[in-house]
């Protein structure tokens, strides 16, 4: 393998690696800003599952930008 080859695969791998992170992240942030508004205001559990929805949406949608980021990176490396 080349040394570019090399540099390529170690940026995908390391793009990879952080996407299980991000979602997890993503999750775990909007479930416990939920969590502290419901606690804040006594709306339990409404707030809780609502942001924790919108942290699952947040999660996949940068899911989906990897995904196309890495498509964008096999594109250039066929050319």
């Amino acid at each position: 393998m080349k040394k570019s080859d090399t540099d390529k695969f170690v940026k995908k791998m390391a793009n990879a690696s952080s996407v299980g992170t991000s979602l997890a992240f993503s999750i775990l942030i909007g479930a416990g800003m939920g969590w502290w508004l419901d606690k804040t205001f006594g709306t339990k559990p409404w707030l809780f599952l609502l942001f924790m929805v919108c942290g699952i949406i947040a999660g996949f949608k940068n899911m989906i930008y990897f995904v196309k980021k890495t498509n964008l990176y096999d594109d250039e490396d066929s050319k």
